[in-house]
């Protein structure tokens, strides 16, 4: 999924969970912020964030805020466990096109590049699907926002006598290279796990699928230290016939692709 324009700022601070105070070209703007979650680890004072700019004269606010560079202080472009990271200046990690400069500086910050909108997950995953390069290929129908009796599922698919319900879930809080959800405690998330063991119990296919919202990363665990009962309704799902899938993403200021399939560890 694509952004249409995307300018670069600096972080100044988040006064609410909705709003983010950004410097974009020497001047405070007020931004909407596109996750409602903590992100205490991503928007840091000084950090360099992308905004995608609204032409919807409307809106309270001009920007949103859908990216941020993550400075990870590994001096050799690897973290510990060997994972590339990009290295780029804040000054150079946007061209006029919105895409990141290939050029790196040596002593420069490694930047780990992080798209934080919540509504980019499922957006990406409905490209990926209507591509057939998942898992799935191509499939004979495809509904978004699909409801199944007191549950709404965020993809509902066909193939041949397949009958699957698709969840989708987006990572963006990473540590040393393992990527966590979720990064505050999620009752829905875990109503959602329970509904496709009831779903799947009722004979169709379910699946929980981890968008991590970033290129690289070692696995995919859930955040249990954070939310304990989300933690055990995943391996609940898990052993009652659930499908865990996690993918990284390939990560531009102004895109989101998913990419490749990510171990997962429970």
């Amino acid at each position: 999924m694509k952004y249409n324009q995307v300018v670069s700022g600096t972080f100044l601070q988040r006064p609410n969970r909705f709003i983010a105070h950004v410097l974009i070209d020497s001047k405070e703007e007020i931004c909407h912020v596109k996750n409602t979650g903590r992100c205490h680890e991503l928007l840091i004072p000084g950090c360099t964030v992308y905004c995608a700019v609204s032409d919807n004269p409307q809106r309270k606010t001009k920007f949103d805020l859908i990216a941020v560079e993550k400075r990870v202080a590994y001096p050799t472009g690897t973290n510990q466990q060997g994972i590339p990271v990009a290295t780029t200046t804040s000054s150079e990690a946007i061209e006029t096109n919105g895409a990141p400069n290939s050029k790196t500086d040596p002593g420069s910050s490694h930047v780990l590049l992080v798209n934080m909108d919540s509504q980019s997950p499922n957006a990406a995953v409905k490209e990926w699907l209507q591509s057939g390069a998942s898992p799935f290929g191509k499939t004979d129908y495809l509904k978004p926002e699909c409801k199944f009796g007191n549950s709404r599922f965020d993809f509902y698919l066909e193939k041949e006598t397949r009958k699957i319900f698709l969840e989708v879930k987006g990572v963006t809080l990473e540590d040393n290279g393992i990527v966590l959800f979720p990064d505050a405690p999620t009752e829905r998330g875990v109503k959602h796990v329970r509904e496709l063991i009831h779903c799947h119990e009722q004979g169709f296919e379910t699946w929980v699928l981890f968008v991590v919202q970033m290129e690289r990363a070692l696995y995919f665990t859930p955040n249990r230290k954070t939310h304990p009962q989300f933690a055990d309704a995943l391996c609940e799902a898990q052993q009652a016939g659930v499908h865990l899938l996690a993918y990284t993403c390939k990560v531009k200021p102004d895109e989101m692709l998913i990419d490749k399939e990510l171990k997962i560890r429970l």
